[in-house]
């Protein structure tokens, strides 16, 4: 009965988005400072991570970084490959957006 305990919440807690946090195995922000206020932010979902929130999560980062706003210089987004299991409830492609500012 333990295992099936154990199992149940490793199934629970794998389809939840990932939570607005710093890079870790399982998605987040990361960005890197590219000269006088210039700035790569990158945010990084798991397979349960919407469109929406991935992009209100990089926002969120962005501001962070520049607090007094930014001009998106380049952007990119996309999703790693991968396939859909638990019948289509969580999939293993991970979507990620990637955008170079400039504060102002």
């Amino acid at each position: 009965m333990k295992y099936f305990s154990l199992i149940g919440l490793a199934l629970v807690t794998s389809g939840c988005a990932t939570p607005y946090q710093a890079h870790t195995w399982s998605g987040g922000y990361k960005d890197e400072k590219l000269g006088e206020n210039h700035y790569r932010v990158e945010y990084y979902g798991n397979g349960t991570t919407s469109l929406e929130m991935l992009k209100e999560f990089w926002n969120r980062r962005a501001t962070e970084v520049c607090p007094n706003g930014y001009d998106v210089l380049t952007q990119d987004n996309g999703a790693t490959d991968g396939g859909i299991f638990l019948g289509g409830i969580t999939s293993i492609a991970h979507p990620w957006l990637k955008a170079e500012i400039k504060c102002r």
